[in-house]
């Protein structure tokens, strides 16, 4: 199998699972939808676990690849730290609330391999925002990122409009960063009000 095809493969497969959940998705749609025989896909990746950690994985090099470019176009830590935030939700919506309910409840490995890459960049940010003094140096961001993730993640499965789902993120970041930071950030716009 060539390379093109078989990034089609990881790419339909990705889409079918954010879309309908990995328990919906079989085999023999992703080989009709894809032109390739199925036995052609089990050469491949032998099983479907194997396929969608393999859509893992490329899931993982996108979102470091956005990362970087994050960080590029947002030297200042405390904007970065909000543009991720921004991806962040953005990525809640990018898969149908069934993707994270059966993940969540069937897939515990891959729940938390996507979490972990989200926490260890938004950690990565909070800690920079605190060595340059714009965020509380004493908050505990093991505690925070719980309770931001937890409360975001539940109000993507309510369904809740994209927009209040940054309003309270906005609210949260605004509860940490230092007075001095706020004002300079508000008058930068770059967390919503």
């Amino acid at each position: 199998m060539d390379e093109h095809t078989r990034k089609r493969i990881i790419a339909f497969t990705s889409q079918s699972v954010k879309q309908y959940g990995i328990r919906a998705v079989r085999m023999d749609i992703i080989a009709r939808h894809t032109n390739v025989s199925k036995r052609t896909i089990y050469q491949v990746f032998a099983t479907k676990d194997n396929l969608i950690n393999t859509c893992l994985e490329a899931y993982s090099g996108r979102m470091q690849n956005r990362f970087q470019l994050i960080a590029y176009n947002n030297p200042d830590p405390l904007a970065c730290l909000w543009e991720t935030c921004k991806a962040y939700i953005e990525n809640l919506y990018k898969g149908e609330c069934i993707f994270w309910l059966d993940i969540y409840r069937h897939y515990q490995g891959i729940y938390l391999a996507i979490n972990q890459i989200w926490w260890d960049e938004l950690k990565k940010s909070i800690a920079a925002c605190q060595s340059t003094h714009r965020i509380q140096a004493s908050l505990d961001t093991d505690i925070f990122l719980r309770s931001f993730t937890e409360l975001l993640y539940n109000a993507r499965l309510a369904e809740c409009a994209p927009e209040m789902l940054h309003y309270a993120a906005s609210l949260m970041l605004k509860g940490v960063i230092v007075p001095q930071a706020g004002s300079k950030l508000n008058q930068s716009k770059s967390i919503v009000s």
